[in-house]
């Protein structure tokens, strides 16, 4: 926890002498970290194509609870005495079982590279940086206006990243998300450079969602109509911009995919891309919290999350119901198309209908969004959510159930478009038509035919990578799960797996570990060295040739194709599809130690070297040098990012700073038992003593401060005095 041991002491005082604690405290869950308690798309570039073929044999997956004695080089999270049940809003999945547990378990620490990893990244940074550019104008774009936008944003420079190669060319929303995402889980770590990154990214990512003068603004992820962006029973379905804010300020949600827009050929440019989406909200949840959460930045990053649970994911209408009745939302590919987008009809998909790619897939975003929204909802914010067709309102609980279905849909996809090897698809099929195209959801599961598109065998595929096929858009998946394993370990262990059926599959067993625990053993078993001993696969080289064997079809790398990936990977020898597949050794596995497991990082991370690079600015140096080192848009964004994991740069927004920022938390009256507390609970109590909890906090950390000029000391809107900050009127919520 922020404040430290001492503070945990007195907070357990209060808590034990305070007589709802007493009646509700076994509902209660701790979870301390080290760190906790330490402090306080589309792809680019151009594709090689490699060929050859493979069957696909078992592999021994770790254990569900890994130990290591390892002191080095890992993190450790103890979680006493959970109690979960499926009836809380807040700690279950949509798609869990009914049944009620208690459990007390360690999981296993994730992993991450030395001393040779951390200069990668840095190096890697600064290659990334390098495309970075001042100007919105870049964009074709005018600057915001500094009135509408959050405080922190104004006087601040914008910025573009600028991509190359293949349909990413100029501007993206891939390229905007990747930058977005670096820099703020950069900043939360205290990086100022990063943060004034971060802030000017963010800046240009709102112009972008405005879009350009001489169309239909907001633009968004809409078409160039009015109210197309911000009603949700316009084409395409569902919101891509919240236009409007209590705080005034200007539209906020997810823009077109590229820009500069060229208006004769706009049908190119049009519609949302959903994983620059998704990784631009994760920067912008991050950023919120180096800044430490001020309520116009909260507000702007809600809406945007709101808009990207519509858009992308067809909250709250897009969706299918299983056998047992549990609701499944499936990712989207962006606003206008992919997932379970109809082929005909009002809402009709703009390109292949029910295509979708296993590399868009990022739990970790949506858990965060999920865990966002908890701790920041005002009763105010149930104004931006948008209705159902029917007209009803649409409501906070039914979206954090969307994120958790959309969790669980994304990882039975995985199940069944992924190999042993860790090769994934990059494009797969989720046919699951309702019987009339008016209909948008219905009875089906999505991944019965998985990957094909449909019973016959049909295909789809986009960006030019291959349907089936293990490539710079599936490549991607790796770090994802990564991402997952390493900020929510506990949840990514084993999630719910549905036969093709929609029925649960007891016998099944997946979830993050396990799937990077498949590339760990391909690299383990197949690699013509030993990447746990330092030194053993550079010797008399420098090239990673030996490490090659793993995946490279010319060295017979076996198990890369399957039932799940029918056709041929892409080569290995690109840094796009090679650097992501390191990421897997985070996750600890049961035959390999620790140590051994950084030292792999470590002879990864050694690939190129970096020592002629300038890292405060990669003008003014050389290149880095080796053999898959190139320097391109996407070859450095893939390497960045996975150096950035392997080099524990990120981690999970810890839950003490639930009580960091008391003053946002919002109890809604219908959600008292979603909370565990026992029906019946004086609620009066209950704000009395959360009241007094907050002011033991306060008392010992002593009143926070934000980065900037404004002063943290405001009650959220709709509080009221006289009562705890910490618990706003739910009165006339209901």
């Amino acid at each position: 926890m922020r404040h430290g041991g001492q503070s945990l002491v007195i907070i357990l005082a209060v808590l034990q002498v305070a007589p709802l604690a007493a009646s509700a405290g076994k509902h209660l869950i701790w979870s301390l970290s080290d760190r906790q308690l330490e402090h306080g798309s589309i792809a680019s570039a151009d594709k090689q194509k490699a060929s050859a073929s493979s069957g696909e044999t078992s592999v021994k997956q770790a254990e569900t609870e890994t130990t290591s004695t390892t002191e080095t080089q890992t993190k450790t999270t103890t979680t006493i005495t959970t109690h979960t049940t499926s009836t809380s809003t807040f700690t279950t999945s949509t798609l869990t079982t009914t049944t009620t547990s208690t459990s007390t378990s360690t999981t296993g620490p994730h992993v991450f590279g030395g001393k040779i990893t951390k200069n990668a990244f840095a190096g890697w940074l600064s290659v990334w940086r390098s495309k970075y550019e001042v100007g919105l104008w870049n964009a074709g774009l005018p600057d915001p206006w500094e009135s509408l936008m959050p405080k922190d944003l104004h006087g601040v420079e914008t910025k573009v990243v600028l991509s190359s190669g293949g349909v990413a060319g100029g501007i993206v929303t891939e390229g905007m998300g990747y930058g977005i995402m670096i820099e703020g889980f950069l900043a939360e770590r205290g990086d100022p450079v990063a943060l004034n990154n971060s802030l000017s990214l963010i800046k240009s990512w709102l112009g972008m969602v405005n879009g350009p003068g001489d169309l239909a603004q907001p633009f968004g992820g809409g078409e160039n109509k009015s109210e197309s962006a911000t009603k949700a029973d316009t084409w395409p379905y569902g919101i891509s911009t919240v236009e409007w804010s209590h705080h005034k300020l200007a539209p906020a949600g997810v823009p077109a995919w590229k820009f500069p827009i060229n208006n004769s050929e706009i049908l190119g440019y049009e519609g949302s891309a959903a994983d620059g989406d998704q990784d631009a909200i994760l920067g912008m949840v991050y950023t919120s919290q180096a800044l430490g959460n001020p309520a116009d930045f909260v507000d702007t990053v809600v809406r945007s999350i709101i808009s990207f649970a519509s858009a992308d994911l067809g909250f709250p209408d897009l969706y299918r119901t299983l056998p047992g009745g549990e609701k499944v939302f499936v990712p989207k590919l962006g606003s206008m198309w992919g997932g379970l987008t109809p082929p005909h009809g009002k809402y009709k998909t703009s390109q292949q209908a029910w295509c979708y790619s296993p590399g868009y897939f990022a739990p970790a975003h949506y858990r965060t969004f999920r865990d966002f929204l908890k701790r920041h909802w005002r009763k105010n914010f149930k104004d931006y959510l948008p209705p159902h067709l029917d007209g009803s309102k649409s409501t906070l609980k039914e979206m954090l159930e969307a994120f958790d279905s959309a969790v669980v849909a994304g990882y039975n996809i995985m199940y069944y478009s992924s190999c042993s090897s860790g090769t994934v698809s990059n494009w797969v099929g989720v046919e699951a038509p309702c019987e009339h195209d008016s209909q948008l959801h219905c009875p089906g599961v999505p991944w019965k035919h998985t990957p094909y598109v449909g019973s016959e065998g049909g295909t789809c595929a986009q960006s030019g990578t291959r349907f089936g096929a293990f490539g710079a858009d599936a490549s991607r998946s790796a770090w994802r799960m990564a991402m997952d394993y390493v900020l929510y370990r506990e949840e990514s262990q084993d999630v719910t797996i549905y036969d093709r059926h929609g029925q649960v599959d007891a016998e099944a067993k997946f979830g993050a570990q396990r799937f990077l625990n498949r590339i760990v053993v391909q690299y383990s078993t197949s690699t013509a060295c030993d990447g746990g001993e330092p030194g053993a696969c550079f010797i008399n080289t420098t090239s990673p040739y030996r490490l090659a064997n793993a995946y490279d079809l010319k060295f017979n790398a076996t198990n890369t194709t399957c039932e799940g990936v029918p056709n041929e990977p892409e080569s290995w020898w690109a840094g796009f599809m090679a650097y992501p597949t390191f990421t897997a050794f985070v996750a600890p596995y049961d035959e390999i130690g620790a140590a051994q497991m950084t030292n792999w990082m470590d002879t990864f991370a050694s690939i190129c070297n970096f020592s002629e690079v300038n890292l405060q600015d990669f003008t003014k140096g050389k290149k880095p040098k080796g053999n898959i080192c190139l320097t391109s848009y996407f070859e450095a964004s893939q390497a960045v990012i996975a150096t950035m994991i392997m080099a524990d740069n990120i981690r999970q927004i810890p839950d003490s700073h639930v009580l960091d920022h008391v003053e946002k938390i919002t109890i809604l009256k219908d959600e008292v038992v979603d909370l565990g507390l026992p029906t019946g609970t004086n609620l009066a109590g209950t704000v009395q003593v959360l009241g007094a909890l907050a002011a033991v906090i306060a008392f010992i950390g002593g009143v926070k401060r934000r980065r900037h000029q404004h002063n943290y000391r405001e009650l959220a809107p709709g509080g009221v005095i006289g009562e705890s900050p910490l618990v706003t009127d739910f009165r006339d919520q209901a």
